[in-house]
């Protein structure tokens, strides 16, 4: 029994490191290309060593890709705002109200999580088109809140769940208004969770690329969508393009590691309760 327990934590171990170096082998030539110089970067057969340079990293930030970074940041910082100061409270409402349809609303929440962009995206661009809402980060920030609303407000109502009701109600006792009960007593509990709900937002707004590539325009192309700026028709700038990469991965990393603790009980909360 010994033997065979050790013999399937040997073949997790194995199977997790094999796993774990499939998904790094990506990432680890995206860092080595990206100090490549330029000829070693498109060498064929491909250089695993090379020469470390920055004449790459020099040349995203001296190119029009800087501004895609900026819209980036831009869009990202407004998606995340709005999506919060809408969606904690309707998630809030979610939690403790007693309202007719709410199950029917908690269904909605969820279908609307798993339809994909693919499907509204056509309808979206001709209603932007109407209100001259394409190519501005207005519109960008309104086609992100339709797929990130939801998924902020059944996210944050399983953290406001968690929190005790009883302690809502001693603050009423006391005089507090529902209002009052809600940013005074709830919301600082259930604040790690919003904060994690919130670095998810950021990613997924950091990271889209679809809805951009259809509503965004000169002014307002994110990053995920200009990095495409160095394919050209007869030769790819692969150390610029593994260099803009990274300036994209990096904060999606980092923004993981800060969310990760609450990341995974979140989500699995939010998919047993409603």
């Amino acid at each position: 029994m010994k033997l065979r327990r050790q013999l399937a934590q040997g073949t997790r171990l194995i199977l997790l490191l094999g796993g774990l170096i499939i998904i790094a082998i990506p990432y680890c030539w995206i860092f080595l290309t990206a100090f490549k110089r330029p000829v070693d970067a498109a060498a064929v057969p491909p250089m695993i060593i090379s020469p470390f340079t920055l004449k790459n990293f020099q040349a995203i930030f001296e190119g029009p890709f800087l501004m895609s970074l900026r819209n980036s940041a831009i869009i990202t910082i407004l998606t995340t705002g709005f999506t919060l100061l809408f969606g904690v409270p309707a998630g809030y409402a979610f939690a403790r109200g007693q309202f007719l349809g709410r199950r029917f609303l908690g269904g909605w929440l969820l279908f609307s999580r798993m339809v994909p962009p693919v499907i509204f995206i056509i309808p979206l661009f001709l209603f932007f088109h109407k209100l001259k809402l394409i190519d501005s980060f207005l519109g960008l920030t309104l086609a992100y809140l339709t797929g990130l609303l939801p998924f902020t407000i059944w996210m944050t109502a399983s953290y406001f769940q968690d929190v005790p009701i009883e302690l809502e109600e001693a603050a009423r006792v006391d005089g507090a208004t529902r209002l009052r009960a809600f940013y005074s007593v709830s919301l600082p509990l259930a604040m790690p969770g919003v904060l994690t709900v919130g670095f998810l937002i950021a990613i997924a707004a950091w990271s889209e690329y679809f809805v951009p590539l259809i509503l965004a325009g000169f002014h307002t192309t994110p990053a995920p969508v200009g990095v495409v700026n160095f394919i050209g028709v007869d030769t790819i700038n692969w150390g610029a393009l593994a260099a803009a990469s990274m300036t994209l991965v990096i904060p999606v990393f980092l923004l993981t590691l800060l969310s990760q603790r609450g990341m995974l009980r979140g989500l699995t909360a939010g998919a047993i309760k409603g």
